[in-house]
């Protein structure tokens, strides 16, 4: 998992902490990779409730209660949609009793494209607290595991978006520095999620501050992709 996914993960891991809330995954193209990112971290069993891998349309029904409808072949909308991957979010939240819920579904690629939808394509659903926020983007370079990688960063990306959003009480500043990114690990200030410590230095990647107002947030970019960003709320 690439250092930008892990950063973001932590960021996350770190809120919902802090909240008390409950996080669970239903992920197509992702293959887990988003669930994967989540518990990497230590102590993740305090926020991280349960994730589903569905890849195929009749698991996104069974299990998340995806309206089959939306999987016919004279509807618009198809497996690679926003009203799909909004039903994957609500889905996941509703039957693991989750306050935030990822749904995640594209086309990883090489093949998978139709007329109207090419490789590269994904669409995230992120239910917060009862509303769900949808947004797309289009990696138009890359191979399968790379555009996966992709879709898993952008997934982690679009649910802070959603929480700063939609959870409008939350208080706490971030800074997020990305110019010495290192590869791969995980930075060894995660394991404050488990133990408890108050440090507000994270490391040289990720600090934190309680204040009144909150800063601008520099999330760090997706590496290497060039994305068509689309949104539906």
């Amino acid at each position: 998992m690439v250092q930008d996914a892990s950063v973001l993960a932590s960021i996350l891991a770190r809120r919902l902490k802090r909240a008390g809330l409950f996080i669970s995954t239903a992920e197509s193209c992702t293959g887990g990779m988003v669930a994967s990112a989540l518990t990497d971290i230590q102590g993740a069993s305090k926020w991280f409730r349960q994730g589903w891998i569905t890849y195929s349309n009749e698991t996104k029904t069974v299990q998340l209660g995806v309206p089959e409808e939306l999987f016919e072949d004279d509807v618009a909308t198809g497996a690679v949609s926003p009203e799909v991957a909004e039903a994957m979010a609500r889905g996941a939240a509703k039957e693991s009793n989750s306050e935030v819920a990822i749904g995640v579904t594209g086309i990883a690629g090489p093949t998978g494209a139709t007329e109207n939808k090419e490789v590269g394509l994904v669409w995230v659903g992120i239910y917060v607290d009862g509303e769900v926020i949808t947004k797309s983007a289009e990696f138009g370079q890359g191979d399968r595991h790379s555009n996966k990688e992709a879709f898993t960063t952008f997934a982690l990306r679009v649910a802070i978006e959603a929480w700063d959003e939609i959870r409008e009480d939350e208080e706490e500043e971030l800074v997020v520095e990305v110019e010495d990114v290192k590869e791969p690990t995980i930075p060894e200030a995660l394991k404050q999620l488990s133990n408890g410590e108050k440090d507000e230095e994270w490391s040289d990647d990720v600090a934190w501050s309680e204040g009144d107002e909150e800063p601008e947030v520099e999330v760090p970019a997706i590496p290497e992709s060039d994305i068509a960003w689309d949104n539906e709320e």
